[in-house]
């Protein structure tokens, strides 16, 4: 069974518009890269860009088959697991039932998967 992370917060939309280690067509067609098309947004945005970007490497890195999605706020979606879950501003992990604030309580779902992957494998035993 796949374990799945939402992570919920203001995403907004940046082109990438590099090839797979090929090339970098953006520089030669004079196009901005990420990081500035991101730098004209509130620091508010920026910060729920870089806490996301956290998670999902720290997670990717420790849990390589966990499946990691991005909601944003306002989508559909977004909006139906703040509902649910009481979500207020900032970037928020949803994994089972319960909800971690990021950066801040990383470590804490870290564990709970570790927690979780650790107590599946001790029942297919």
């Amino acid at each position: 069974m796949a374990l799945k992370v939402s992570i919920v917060g203001l995403f907004p939309t940046v082109f990438s518009t590099r090839c797979k280690a090929v090339c970098d067509p953006a520089g030669v067609a004079g196009l901005r890269t990420i990081e500035s098309q991101l730098s004209e947004y509130p620091e508010e945005i920026r910060a729920q860009v870089a806490a996301a970007a956290e998670a999902v490497a720290e997670l990717v890195r420790f849990f390589p088959d966990l499946q990691v999605e991005l909601v944003h706020a306002m989508s559909p979606k977004g909006l139906a697991l703040s509902l649910i879950y009481r979500l207020k501003r900032g970037t928020h992990a949803v994994f089972g039932d319960r909800v971690y604030s990021l950066p801040q309580q990383l470590e804490d779902l870290v564990r709970t998967v570790e927690g979780l992957l650790a107590s599946n494998r001790i029942t297919d035993l």
